[in-house]
């Protein structure tokens, strides 16, 4: 499958599949934009070639691309373990989903979950993205669900007796 891509910003670093494979593509920071908290749903460009992130604060990684992915796929965006385990840093709305008809620059929602400062560089890469097969499928309305060995049990009821 080919996925067209292009560059959003000249600078940007188109993403990478690090060993022919892997499931996901390497992304990589090409910006910051954090929330203005003065204006709702407004975000503010940062000009900074880094960022200091604070322990449970989150921002906006532009990612310098674009694409047009298939109809009939999706590109997940997810975190990258070793920023995960070693960094405390994760996708807030993981996995983050880019629909086949979405042509605007991608973007990754950065979470700091550490309890010390984690510095931000353009240039790092920050996540990644899996092309995953769309099922297509509709809604049926019924009476009665069918039957289930959970049944009616909640969330962690299947935790722990």
């Amino acid at each position: 499958m080919k996925i067209p891509i292009r560059k959003w910003n000249p600078t940007a670093i188109l993403p990478k599949v690090a060993t022919h494979g892997d499931a996901g593509a390497d992304c990589f920071i090409n910006g910051f934009k954090k929330i203005d908290n003065s204006q709702k749903k407004k975000l503010i460009e940062l000009k900074d070639e880094e960022y200091t992130l604070k322990p449970l604060e989150r921002i906006l990684c532009p990612l310098g691309f674009a694409t047009s992915i298939p109809e009939g796929y999706y590109a997940a965006v997810v975190p990258r373990s070793g920023l995960a385990l070693w960094e405390g840093l994760s996708i807030v709305n993981s996995p983050g989903t880019i629909d086949a008809g979405y042509r605007n620059e991608w973007g990754a929602i950065v979470v700091n979950l550490s309890n010390r400062d984690v510095v931000l560089h353009k240039g790092d890469k920050i996540c990644q993205f899996i092309i995953r097969k769309l099922v297509d499928y509709d809604f049926e309305i019924v009476e009665e669900l069918p039957a289930s060995d959970r049944g009616l049990g909640g969330f962690g009821s299947t935790g722990k007796k």
